[in-house]
């Protein structure tokens, strides 16, 4: 019987020790922004999703997290760009929904009915916090008035609304980061 020898995969030279980022990136980098603008409505979120996608992958490399060789890099950068893309698309729909509904509201003359109530609390102070709240997706602020001004744990919002308590964790932690970014951007005025 023949003996048969595997010849070692050629390696770009992206892969050595210290990986050559910029050569990895004249290779892939036309293939990945095709991929990222069919995955995106517009030309500046396709740039922002790839490069997201990009700096996830090289953290992971230089962090050691990453699992598997460098063959898995295009692999690993196709399906950030995807999840990032979905993400986005996701944050724009809620947007976009949030916007329509406030338009309606307007348009139609109808009088909210106010979520949060508190005599200490300024008006505007309520207004500004309900306004965030309304702009979570509605199972994110489910979450945190549940937690927050109904003090329930975790377990318990997971029980009461038939959801798995990583997905309950999952929302709190989104929603709060949420709110987290508009307050950094608009901060509520004393």
């Amino acid at each position: 019987m023949k003996e048969v020898r595997k010849t070692p995969s050629k390696q770009s030279p992206a892969c050595g020790a210290t990986p050559d980022w910029s050569a990895w990136l004249d290779a892939h980098g036309a293939a990945l922004m095709l991929y990222a603008r069919q995955q995106t409505r517009r030309e500046a979120d396709a740039e922002d999703v790839l490069q997201e996608a990009l700096v996830q992958l090289v953290q992971a490399v230089e962090s050691g997290s990453f699992q598997g060789g460098c063959e898995q890099w295009l692999s690993y950068a196709y399906t950030a760009i995807r999840h990032l893309a979905m993400d986005r698309g996701r944050r724009e729909e809620v947007r976009r929904n949030y916007a329509a509904r406030q338009q309606e509201i307007l348009s139609e003359g109808e009088e909210d009915c106010p979520w949060l109530a508190c005599a200490s609390d300024s008006e505007y102070l309520r207004c500004r916090v309900e306004s965030l709240l309304r702009s979570l997706p509605k199972e994110m602020a489910e979450v945190v008035i549940l937690k927050i001004w109904g003090e329930h744990t975790f377990r318990e919002i997971a029980e009461m609304t038939h959801t798995n308590m990583s997905t309950i964790t999952s929302r709190y932690r989104y929603a709060m980061q949420a709110l987290r970014k508009s307050l950094e951007e608009n901060p509520i005025e004393s």
